[in-house]
Parts: C-alpha cells; sequence; structure tokens
C-alpha cells in the first residue's frame, strides 16, 4: 500500500484564476525517493502543501479530490495527527526557524505533539546525528550557514519521526558544497529511517543519481511521471516546461544537431546515471 496517494486532487486558491493544481492522481511508496520537476507556476509548492494537509485543512480555496494517508482520508484527519507522518521542510528554512537554539528548534515539534519528555530527548538527539549538527546543538540558528539552516529545518521535521519528508526546493539557495551534503544527508535519512523522500526543485542533474522516480508538472497538470531514463529524453521538452535540463543532455543534443555524434547518444539509465552509447551500440556507464 502506498504511503501517501492522491486521486484525481484539485485546488484553487481563494481568489485564484486557475487551477493551481488540476486533477492530480499519483502514489508515493514507501521508502521512494521523487523528484518533482516544474518551472515557477507549475504547482510544485502547492503539491507540497497538499501532501502534508496543509491544503485544505489551514490554506483557503476549492478543493476537491481526496488525499489518502496508508489508505485512509485526511480530510477527518487532525493536522497534528498529520504531521507525525509528513513532514514539510520550506524552499527558505529562515521562515522556519524561530527558536534560540539549534537544539531547541528540534525539540519544538515533539513538544507541541505532547510527546514524553524522555522520547523527546531521544528524538532529538537522533535527528541531530543523522543532520550532521550535534556539534552546534547549542549555537544560535541564526549563525548558521545556508548549508546548515538547511539542515536543521530537516532535523525540526525529522524528530517528528514522520514516514514522509516534504521538501521544498531545498536546494535553491544552498552553494554547489551545499547542496551536495544536503543530498548526502537525505541518502543518510533513506538508510537509516527508510522514510519517503519528495522533493520539488526546477533542476535535475544533481538529484537524478538519487532519486527512484521523476515527476514533471505544468501549471498544475502532472505531465509526466516515470524512472529518470523516461522523464530525461529530451531537453527542448524540458526547457519548453520551465526545467534546467542537465548540461550533460543538453550538450548531446547540441553536438548532435551539429552531426557530430548519433542522435540519442547519452540518455540516462534507470539509476539516474549517464551513459553514452558507443560504436558497437551498447551503452558504457559513466
Amino acid at each position: 500500500m502506498p504511503v501517501i496517494s492522491l486521486r484525481e486532487v484539485s485546488f484553487k486558491y481563494l481568489g485564484g484564476k486557475r487551477q493551481a493544481l488540476d486533477g492530480i492522481s499519483l502514489d508515493i511508496q514507501e521508502g521512494e525517493f521523487l523528484l518533482v520537476l516544474g518551472g515557477d507556476g507549475s504547482g510544485k509548492s502547492t503539491l507540497c502543501k497538499t501532501l502534508n494537509g496543509l491544503i485544505p485543512h489551514e490554506t483557503k480555496g476549492e478543493f476537491s479530490g481526496e488525499v489518502l494517508l496508508r489508505g485512509r482520508s485526511m480530510k477527518p484527519m487532525h493536522t497534528r495527527e498529520i504531521v507525525r507522518s509528513v513532514g514539510l521542510s520550506l524552499q527558505d528554512p529562515d521562515v522556519q526557524l524561530f527558536t534560540d537554539s539549534v537544539e531547541e528548534e528540534v525539540a519544538f515539534g515533539p513538544e507541541n505533539l505532547g510527546m514524553p519528555v524522555g522520547e523527546i530527548g531521544e528524538k532529538v538527539s537522533r535527528a541531530l546525528r543523522m543532520t550532521g549538527l550535534s556539534s552546534l546543538m547549542d549555537k544560535s540558528p541564526s549563525a548558521l550557514s545556508g548549508g546548515q539552516k538547511q539542515r536543521l529545518a530537516i532535523a525540526a521535521v525529522l524528530s517528528m519521526s514522520p514516514e514522509v519528508i516534504v521538501l521544498d526546493e531545498p536546494l535553491s539557495m544552498l552553494d554547489p558544497r551545499g547542496r551536495a551534503e544536503f543530498l548526502q544527508v537525505l541518502g543518510i535519512l533513506r538508510k537509516e529511517a527508510g522514510m519517503a523522500v519528495v522533493m520539488t526543485s526546477q533542476e535535475a542533474e544533481e538529484v537524478l543519481p538519487h532519486c527512484d522516480r521523476v515527476v514533471i508538472l505544468n501549471k498544475g497538470s502532472l505531465v509526466g511521471v516515470g524512472t529518470p531514463a523516461e522523464m530525461m529524453r529530451s531537453p527542448q521538452v524540458l526547457e519548453s516546461l520551465g526545467i534546467e535540463p542537465p548540461q550533460l543532455l543538453a550538450l548531446s543534443e547540441s553536438l548532435s544537431k551539429a552531426g557530430l555524434i548519433p542522435s540519442g547518444s547519452l540518455f540516462y539509465d534507470e539509476s539516474g546515471a549517464t551513459a553514452v552509447l558507443g560504436r558497437s551500440g551498447r551503452a558504457g556507464g559513466r
């Protein structure tokens, strides 16, 4: 059974002129890494808020369809119940961090859920260890680097032990080193905690080797879902949807147009790693 299922979900914000989500049906499986790609206005952030119940529980608008958590409709669930299973980290970590220390920030969620003191301490220690922040527990969040703040936002979600963690554009404000460290942390989370990861982005390249499936949104509609190999076939299509294609894929297309290599020479295999088609017609890995 999927952890989360969306069934013909549509949503229009109060006063909005068009559907922010339009008939989305999607299953999120236990432990999988789902990359959600789309340009500005594609519905990525709206999807994130729908997955953890902010829509329709907290955000006003016209909602239809159904979101199921382990087969149960989220409609009658209290927000406190949903956040125990589905954690959300927003694009800008600064808007989520408001306590005086890293430790207090991570403890805030479990405290508000009324967890026992001993259990809170265990969850905080585990979340800090998994995100590499144990040595910074006494620091003020405002003193952290961008990458550390992003990891702290995740630790604050992790302390509530969700089954799914939803990340809205977490790489957009990080430098290359910060992005690499962040993706490494996600790998640890999946290995140690077995949780599903849903991440939105306008870029695919760095995340592809880590994800199991790719979802593409455009103007609120689901226009594609499949493996990295299936979704990374055409840089022109990606660009037309406001998505920055992987550089190697774009380079391969340019060389093909110039007649220097055969069309389709560079592609993505099922693991999200690139491969080059040699003269013999066999694929060779990087």
